[in-house]
Parts: C-alpha cells; sequence; structure tokens
C-alpha cells in the first residue's frame, strides 16, 4: 500500500476499527453476563421465579398461549381470546356466569339502568363499536372510578376480539344498592349486583400501595431475594389497619392483645408516629408466616395484596364477596386460606394448630402463591374477566343507542373515555 494511502488507513479506518472492536467486547461481555444471569435466575427459581415485566417481553412472544397455564410465559399476555380466557382460569367467571343466568329470560332495560340511584361514585358508561363512551356520573371517592376506567379500557382496547355494545352503570362506593350495577363487593342477599375487580387492581395511590403487580413483584421478590423464605418468616399473625370504630375490628384487637404470637396494631392515619412506627408495606408483610384479613366497611381491599405473599391468609367468616372469591378454598388439598370464626373466638386455637403443621402451614402458602398471585390475579386474569362482564352483559341487556335527540339535532350519548380521563370531566365551558 503507498505510504499516502497507508496514512490516510492509519489516521481514519484504524481508529473506527479499535472503537468497534472495543464496542463488540463489551458487547459480547453483556450479553454473556446477561444468559449467565437469566440461567442462574431460573435454575435458582424455577417456575416460582418472581416475574419481571422484562421476562414476558422476550419469553412471551416466542411461544404463545397453548392450552395450559404457565406463569412465567402467560401472566401479563393481555390478548387471550375467550375461549383460552376459559381454559387459562376455569372457575373464575363465577360471579358472571350466576347473574347471566338469573337475568337469561328476564333482561335488563334501559329503564332499569335508568332508574338507578345516582349515589357518590356513579359512572354511566356504554361501550360502542369498541370504544368507552363516559355518559353520566355523579361525585367520585379518591382515585376509584378513574382507576377502574382504565382497567376497563385496557381491557377492551387489548381485545382480540370484537366485543359488543353494551350499555351499563357501575359505582365505586363499598356499599351499593342491589340493582343491576357494576359493583366491587356484594353481600350473599345482593343477588343484582355484578362483580368487577375493584380499582386496587389497577392503582391504589392514597395509600402508598401502587399497583397490583408492583405489590405482586415486590412481594417475590422480598421472599426470592430479601431471604425471607418460609423458614425464616416471623411465627406471627400480623395486622395494621384502621379500626374505624368498627365493632369486628376492635374485637379483633381485644382478642390478640399481649398474644406473643401477634403482632397487630391499629394505624391513625393521622399521626404522624403512628405512620412512622407502625405502618408495615405490603413487602413487609411477606415476612411474617400469617396474615390477618379483616372486612371493613364492607369487603376489605387488603385481601389481594396479602395473597401475593407466600403466607398463610387467615380470614374470619365473611359476609361481602368479590369476584375472586369463589376460588377461595378453606379446607382439603387445595386449601389456601384458613377460616376462623367471625367473633375471633377460635383465632388462638388455629394459630396453634398452625404453630403445630409447620408442613400443613407451608403448604396453604404455597398453594394460595400459586392460585392466586401466579394465576387468578394476573393482568391476564383481570382482563379477562372484565371481557367476560361485557360479553355476559350483552347477553341479557338491551342495545344501547349512539346518538340522543336533543332539540331536533341528534348528539353523542358519552365523551370518550379518553378525553374523561385527562379532564375529569364531561362538559367544558364554552369559549
Amino acid at each position: 500500500m503507498p505510504s499516502s494511502r497507508r496514512g490516510l488507513y492509519e489516521r481514519t479506518v484504524e481508529p473506527v476499527l479499535a472503537t468497534l472492536n472495543r464496542r463488540t467486547s463489551i458487547l459480547l461481555i453483556s450479553v454473556l453476563f446477561t444468559f449467565t444471569l437469566v440461567a442462574w435466575y431460573r435454575s435458582a427459581y424455577g417456575s416460582s421465579a418472581p416475574l419481571l415485566h422484562s421476562d414476558y417481553g422476550a419469553y412471551g412472544r416466542k411461544r404463545g398461549f397453548d392450552g395450559t397455564w404457565d406463569y412465567q410465559r402467560d401472566a401479563e399476555n393481555l390478548m387471550l381470546d375467550s375461549q383460552q380466557c376459559d381454559q387459562a382460569f376455569p372457575g373464575l367467571f363465577e360471579e358472571v356466569d350466576r347473574p347471566v343466568d338469573a337475568r337469561m329470560h328476564t333482561p335488563i332495560t334501559f329503564a332499569e339502568i335508568d332508574s338507578i340511584p345516582k349515589q357518590n361514585g356513579y359512572v354511566r358508561a356504554m361501550i360502542y363499536n369498541q370504544q368507552l363512551y363516559i355518559i353520566d356520573k355523579a361525585g367520585g371517592i379518591y382515585s376509584r372510578e378513574i382507576a377502574t376506567l382504565h382497567a376497563l379500557h385496557r381491557a377492551i382496547l387489548t381485545s382480540p376480539e370484537p366485543l359488543p355494545n353494551i350499555e351499563f352503570a357501575l359505582n365505586t362506593d363499598d356499599r351499593i344498592p342491589s340493582v343491576p350495577l357494576w359493583g366491587y363487593a356484594r353481600r350473599a342477599e345482593d343477588t343484582h349486583i355484578w362483580l368487577i375487580p375493584d380499582f386496587g387492581y389497577w392503582s391504589w395511590p392514597e395509600t402508598k400501595v401502587g399497583s397490583m403487580r408492583e405489590v405482586q413483584m415486590k412481594a417475590a421478590l422480598t421472599e426470592a431475594y430479601d431471604g425471607w423464605t418460609w423458614a425464616k418468616k416471623v411465627r406471627q399473625i400480623l395486622w395494621r389497619g384502621a379500626t374505624m370504630g368498627l365493632p369486628l375490628r376492635e374485637k379483633f384487637i381485644q382478642v390478640t392483645a399481649d398474644k406473643p404470637w401477634a403482632d397487630v396494631k391499629a394505624l391513625d392515619w393521622h399521626d404522624k408516629e403512628s405512620m412512622t412506627n407502625d405502618l408495615k408495606s405490603m413487602a413487609q408483610h411477606c415476612q411474617y408466616k400469617y396474615l390477618a384479613h379483616t372486612e371493613g366497611n364492607s369487603y376489605s381491599g387488603r385481601l389481594k395484596y396479602l395473597q401475593a405473599c407466600r403466607s398463610v391468609v387467615v380470614a374470619h367468616t365473611m359476609d361481602w364477596i368479590q369476584h375472586h372469591h369463589p376460588l377461595m378454598r378453606s379446607s382439603g388439598p387445595q386449601q389456601n386460606y384458613l377460616e376462623v370464626d367471625r367473633s375471633f373466638d377460635d383465632l388462638e386455637q388455629k394459630i396453634t394448630w398452625l404453630e403445630t403443621h409447620d408442613k400443613d402451614a407451608e403448604r396453604i402458602a404455597a398453594n394460595s402463591v400459586k392460585t392466586f398471585r401466579e394465576q387468578y390475579l394476573t393482568p391476564a386474569a383481570e382482563v379477562c374477566y372484565w371481557r367476560k362482564v361485557i360479553n355476559g352483559w350483552a347477553k341479557v341487556s338491551f342495545e344501547p343507542e349512539f346518538f340522543k335527540v336533543v332539540n331536533g339535532s341528534s348528539v353523542w350519548r358519552g365523551l370518550p373515555v379518553e378525553s374523561y380521563l385527562l379532564e375529569r370531566r364531561l362538559e367544558w365551558n364554552p369559549y
């Protein structure tokens, strides 16, 4: 090579090649390290490994749902069709089938929806041509209605199948009238209420809990990486919460007072010292073997979070039903929680049983994780349930009208949910 070309080569090409070689080496080292870490992670924890968001992104796209549930592959798959949802989540849809069966011969009418009381937390909406519209609302309970509409909107957007046109009303309050209304919980006698996942599945920011997925990931990481294995967990029953003057919770505080097997404290959300010294994060709940669930004004949103831990959920006989409660088992080989009397009179006896039957307790905790954290309370299950509600409602309800006539003109009957979620209102002042 002539000296002039050699000089040009040395000044231009060689530095570039050297840089590329260095970058290639760094890239190769990074790739090898990543593969080594993933291999160790999977060999160490297997199918119960904490599911990280990137895990599904790479893994889920390579293998689609094959008819058998696989937590690592399927948990965040939001595009299961109706048949796949039935295969993945048998037993999840009892609280949809129940009201559908009840109304099959007496369909829900427009007049029924129109007559529902517009109590605080009320939202009237419709789904039309795959778009969610907000028709009316009354008041608001913290961020509940916003969270629920976000969750419903996500289920619609990700549906791999067309969804029917429907019109409905929901209410985000703890207690709602027993009419054809979508709500978070019901009593056995509230047969007209259609159950939906509560607002916390999207997020509960007021209590700093965060999203349901965040709670589950932190729970799994606490147990897998922070060393809180079953053998190392605190051998006490944990409870934190406000009593709110409720006899049920006050009785629980009384029964557990000064007991060596209990770490139970009432919280005062307005007292800085109480919040600093006594509050436990949901991840810290997973450091205990036994976790107490108590109902509140009606149901309590804590249950689904407790079910994120590999711990034994100890719950009194419940008056209130949520959408996933048909999957709870208080006895048998699939037992996934321990039931005590609503009076708590047998609580100490049941805790003694857990202490003297540690293997059984561990099995109950493992069943809970397998059933709830790793299957029925995943994002995939949530969107499947929402779409089952939509399809079930359409079977026994009327076809909505998109327009209404006002002063001789046809106008839309709702505001697209995207605009409502940004402005949090249905009408704008004219310019």
